[in-house]
């Protein structure tokens, strides 16, 4: 029995366990049982030559798992404060323009960063025994001095203000000490940069400094001043402004429902892909919920038989061709966009709902693939389903 119990997990298993982290990671208390035991319902149909015993025990594997994957890692320090230049990384400074070349994907890009570690293995691999024993002697100059003008200001552009805002919250939490910081720099260009960095109404419940205060008419012009001085700008030569901005949790959508209790869909245009992973869940989930009737209002999707049997969940009328199912968390950015805009045109075509004898029949179709007591519709009112989500 003790070997029985160390089987490893099935590729399946993982599969569904993974579909429903998002919806464990949601709920808490017993509202998670729920998802423990959709999970371990769609296993067991993948082993049902198992004993009961290594079922029980596989689904407290999965109830560890799901636990796990809840305690996030303290994430790691912004910035490296004491980070000092070797010579493997003055050669990377040196030579981004043609590591950029070299993975011929556009800057920041996705496919970009995943071929950088390859594209500078390969440029660096190329150059002359001098050039690495140059950046030997650069690197120990850059630690003990400075690195040079056009380097300090890439790096300003790309981390200062982040630099300036883990300072100001650092000061905040560790001192109780309140920080507004004004600086001055050259960019790339040699133009020079003022900054006003005020992130006091981010923490302790306190109001902006800088949008309670005329610090721009009053603490401006003497700071432009001096760091015109202090880098030898001429007077004629305007220094460009920067302000921080605060960053704000996201908030999550909500799904607002219609005088006859029917879900809308809002206007998805111009939503992020993480926000618009919220909608099609939020949209699929309480649907099922719906279908599902009032007993079970905590029911979850299993996303498991439905990616796995899409047409048995849904008709081509009520969901486009050429989008595949998959958990929410998994949608790429075009097909969650096609999916959105197919649901909101059906929802601008249809006005009127159908008659509970016909919803019924539409229900039966949408969720025939579900277990035996979600298909008991004689009860379900208008309420249930949605007009895109209707047969015409």
């Amino acid at each position: 029995m003790y070997l029985q119990n160390k089987q490893p997990v099935l590729h399946k298993e993982r599969q569904y366990r993974s579909a429903h982290l998002e919806d464990w990671r949601t709920v808490k208390g017993k509202q998670r049982n729920h998802i423990l035991k959709a999970i371990h319902k769609e296993a067991c149909l993948q082993a049902p030559t198992w004993d009961k015993a290594l079922l029980k025990a596989r689904k407290k594997t999965y109830k560890e798992w799901l636990y796990s994957q809840c305690h996030r890692k303290a994430p790691k320090p912004l910035i490296k404060y004491n980070k000092k230049w070797k010579a493997h990384r003055v050669l990377i400074e040196q030579n981004k323009a043609r590591i950029l070349e070299e993975t011929r994907e556009m800057p920041g890009s996705e496919p970009m960063i995943v071929k950088w570690p390859e594209a500078t293995k390969t440029v660096l691999t190329g150059l002359s025994a001098e050039e690495k024993e140059e950046a030997n002697v650069l690197a120990d100059q850059w630690n003990n001095e400075a690195a040079p003008p056009k380097v300090q200001a890439n790096l300003t552009e790309t981390k200062g203000a982040d630099m300036i805002e883990h300072f100001t919250t650092e000061m905040f939490k560790q001192a109780r000490m309140r920080v507004f910081v004004m600086s001055a720099w050259r960019d790339s260009r040699g133009k020079l940069m003022l900054g006003a960095h005020d992130h006091n109404d981010q923490f302790g419940g306190a109001n902006s400094f800088m949008k309670t205060r005329n610090w721009d008419e009053i603490f401006m012009p003497e700071w432009w001043q001096y760091a015109g001085e202090q880098f030898g700008v001429q007077d004629d030569d305007v220094p460009q402004v920067v302000t921080s901005k605060k960053r704000m949790p996201r908030k999550l959508l909500d799904l607002e429902e219609d005088g006859h209790g029917l879900l809308i869909l809002p206007e998805t245009m111009g939503l992020k892909r993480s926000e618009q992973q919220h909608v099609i869940r939020l949209f699929l989930t309480q649907h099922y919920r719906m279908c599902m009737g009032t007993e079970n209002v905590k029911a979850v999707v299993p996303w498991g038989d439905l990616i796995k049997n899409q047409s048995d969940f849904f008709e081509g009328t009520y969901w486009p061709a050429d989008v595949k199912a998959v958990e929410p968390s998994k949608i790429d950015k075009a097909s969650a966009t096609a999916l959105l805009d197919f649901w909101y045109d059906r929802q601008k075509r249809s006005f009127i709902p159908p008659s509970v004898s016909k919803l019924g029949k539409t229900l039966t179709a949408i969720w025939s693939h579900q277990p035996r007591h979600i298909r008991k519709l004689s009860g379900v009112t208008q309420r249930t389903m949605s007009p895109l989500m209707m047969k015409q």
